[in-house]
């Protein structure tokens, strides 16, 4: 899933003509893909269905926002889980939260099914869309000057950011929505 569009990009980069659109929607897919890996996050909204092992009061879900117009279901070994009596479900974030510590009897008794994340491109929060965009834009703009860390100068020299690292303004926008790598 591309998490900014080929038009606002060129908008960006003030590009008009049609000439580097398969280039752009290239490193687009490729970013979105990195930012996706940045954030430990699946955005592609889904059916999904994720197996646990109870002991644990909450769980973080791989992929949201949670759409609670659909079913979140959770079965505990043969139960089915009861939303607001056996568990909370804080839909933006992913979490759910039980009651009470769901007692482990064997390795992944519990099951999650829901659909979650984002249904496509406009519906991703601006600041992702805006922070893909510049680094494609980054990315773009030093297309001819890969592996080039510093220029030097008769009065001295300039470091760059190399091309294959997000940028920081990127890196710190994108830290808000990022799940916490290790969190389950």
């Amino acid at each position: 899933m591309l998490l900014a569009s080929l038009s606002n990009t060129k908008l960006f980069l003030e590009i008009q003509v049609a000439t580097h659109d398969t280039l752009l929607s290239l490193l687009l897919a490729q970013i979105s893909k990195r930012v996706e890996t940045f954030l430990n996050r699946d955005l592609e909204k889904k059916a999904r269905t994720t197996y646990y092992d109870a002991g644990r009061k909450m769980y973080f879900l791989s992929a949201y926002p949670i759409d609670s117009l659909l079913t979140l279901t959770i079965v505990n070994d043969t139960t089915t889980q009861v939303l607001n009596t056996d568990y909370y479900a804080w839909y933006d974030e992913g979490l759910i939260e039980f009651a009470t510590i769901p007692v482990q009897t064997r390795p992944k008794q519990m099951t999650f099914t829901w659909t979650g994340g984002y249904a496509n491109t406009y519906a991703v929060p601006a600041d992702i869309q805006m922070a893909v965009i510049m680094q494609a834009a980054f990315v773009f703009r030093r297309r001819k000057d890969i592996g080039l860390t510093s220029i030097s100068m008769p009065d001295g020299s300039i470091s760059v950011n190399a091309p294959t690292e997000l940028l920081p303004e990127v890196k710190a926008v994108l830290k808000s929505y990022r799940k916490n790598p290790g969190v389950k």
